[in-house]
């Protein structure tokens, strides 16, 4: 019987000679090497600009290929809203049509995403956020029956549905107590603001531009740009308005503290009024039960 011992090769981030590369590449070309666990931090932050590799990588366990998949779009969103151009929104949209590819393999790992959620705030991070949690409610709410493409669409008008926010001063976002009505009306512009740059990069997709349109509205009317009721809302706009309202609630601010997951999910499921309560029942599923429950639930309109 053959026998073999395993030695450490070379300590993570440390640059290899010409020699050592090519040494370790026949290794490789041999399936002699191997990464330690406690390495694979640094391994996922490089195959995060790499997503395509995900789909055939087996070594990940769901929830380092969601923290990997955090680490990607944080970085391509980072990009986008520094520049939001059309380069940086085409290498967004390439991963997010690697993400949908994963998802719609399996739309069980959803539930993985959801438990990414970063609580430190910024902007990229409430985005990242919003897309996890609002594609989990999304592939709850339709059953999983939904087509490829859509679920590409889904992602992005998730993704981006506070683009506009760029626009907004720092200083207003995080400004304690109330509000003048100038600054207010600033934040509010954020929805048209969005819209525009969608425009700009000739993006159609009524998917996205509901997510940009509808994520303010609220089912009692209260809500803007436009006020619109329950019946007005679509789909995803009702998704999109769960999702970004439960991300920002659980995310530290520096005028509040941050609502435990638990209680902002109560806060959400007593406000029918607003808020679509399939919706919030199933945020309930995916964020206090793990998604382990699963009930009949009523088709929104």
């Amino acid at each position: 019987m053959d026998t073999a011992q395993t030695k450490k090769y070379h300590k993570a981030e440390e640059r290899l000679s010409k020699d050592r590369q090519a040494e370790v590449a026949g290794f490789a070309a041999e399936s002699l090497l191997f990464l330690l666990r406690e390495d694979y931090r640094i391994y996922a932050s490089h195959l995060s600009k790499k997503l395509g590799l995900i789909l055939t990588e087996d070594d990940f366990t769901p929830q380092e290929v969601a923290q990997i998949f955090f680490i990607a779009f944080r970085d391509r969103v980072e990009d986008f809203f520094g520049n939001p151009t059309e380069g940086p929104f085409k290498a967004m949209a390439k991963d997010v049509s690697i993400l949908a590819e994963y998802v719609w393999a399996d739309p069980g790992r959803v539930e993985y995403l959801t438990a990414t959620i970063h609580k430190e705030y910024s902007l990229t991070t409430h985005s990242v956020n919003t897309m996890f949690v609002g594609l989990a409610l999304f592939t709850l709410v339709t059953a999983g029956k939904f087509r490829q493409a859509d679920l590409v669409d889904v992602a992005l008008g998730l993704l981006l549905h506070d683009v506009g926010m760029i626009q907004v001063p720092r200083f207003v976002l995080d400004r304690a107590g109330y509000l003048v009505q100038r600054d207010r009306t600033s934040i509010e512009n954020h929805v048209e603001a969005g819209e525009s740059m969608m425009m700009r990069l000739r993006i159609q997709s009524q998917i996205i531009l509901d997510c940009m349109r509808q994520h303010h509205e609220r089912l009692d009317g209260s809500g803007y740009p436009n006020r619109r009721f329950k019946k007005d809302i679509s789909l995803i706009g009702k998704v999109c308005a769960v999702a970004d309202s439960f991300c920002a609630m659980v995310c530290e601010r520096p005028f509040r503290e941050p609502k435990d997951i638990p209680k902002a999910v109560v806060t959400l499921a007593k406000d029918t009024a607003k808020y679509e309560p399939v919706l919030t029942k199933l945020l309930a599923v995916l964020m206090i039960q793990g998604g382990k429950l699963r009930t009949e639930m009523t088709v929104v309109e």
